[in-house]
Order: C-alpha cells, then structure tokens, then sequence
C-alpha cells in the first residue's frame, strides 16, 4: 500500500494502534503463563519437609476481577494457595510457637517472587520480537 504525504499521519496512528494492540495481547499472554509457571514452581515445594502434602498441591494462579484494566487493557493475575492461605505467610515469615520461642521461617514465595517480574518481561519481548 502506498502512503502519500497526505495520509503519512493516519497511517502511523493506524500502525501504532495496531502495535498498541499486539502488545496488550502479547503482555496478558505473558502475564498467564508467567502466573502459571509461578504456581508449579510453588507446588514443587520449599526448603521445608511437608508432612502431608496437602500445601504445596494446593498453589493455583488466577485472573484478579473478571475485567481487564480499563486504561491499560492489561490483565492481573495472582498466585496463591487454595486451601491453605493462613500457612503462607506463617511459612515464610516464622511465627510464635505454642510453647513459647519462634517458628523457623521457611522462605519459599519470595525467591519466586522475585523471578516473575523477569520471567514475565523475557516472555513479553520473546513474543513481540516474533
């Protein structure tokens, strides 16, 4: 298609829009897929010895709200524990114990906390980048 002077600022609106578009997509696709690897790499467990198993089966990531942000159009996600939540943070900060003295900390979400926000952005430029 050829552009001529007239219509030069249209198409660069138009291709920018279009950029702008396959950004969005590409960032909640990264953001999805980021939350999921979150998740299993919480299901594999910690520096703790788990009993039961029960904790670790249960980490899950899900979409925050129903809707996408209404300036951004990006998507959240959040990862977290279905059924055992109150052991989360008791967990990874260490806590009272019933006979007086502290509960060793077991620091599992915060090393994989600190990793998403890089996963997330190599995935985004890995798919814009073709």
């Amino acid at each position: 298609m050829n552009v001529t002077i007239e219509n030069l600022g249209e198409e660069i609106i138009r291709q920018l829009e279009d950029f702008s578009k396959e950004a969005t997509k590409a960032a909640n696709d990264s953001f999805r897929e980021t939350a999921e690897e979150a998740a299993g790499m919480l299901k594999k467990g910690g520096p703790y010895q788990e009993r039961t198993g029960k904790y670790t089966k249960d980490w899950t990531a899900d979409q925050r709200g129903s809707r996408a942000s209404a300036v951004s159009g990006l998507k959240g996600y959040s990862v977290y524990n279905k059924k055992h939540y109150q052991l989360t943070h008791l967990l990874e900060h260490g806590h009272q114990s019933r006979n007086g003295g502290r509960v060793k900390e077991f620091t599992h979400i915060a090393p994989v906390n600190d990793q998403v926000g890089e996963m997330a952005a190599r995935k985004i430029e890995s798919k814009l980048r073709g």
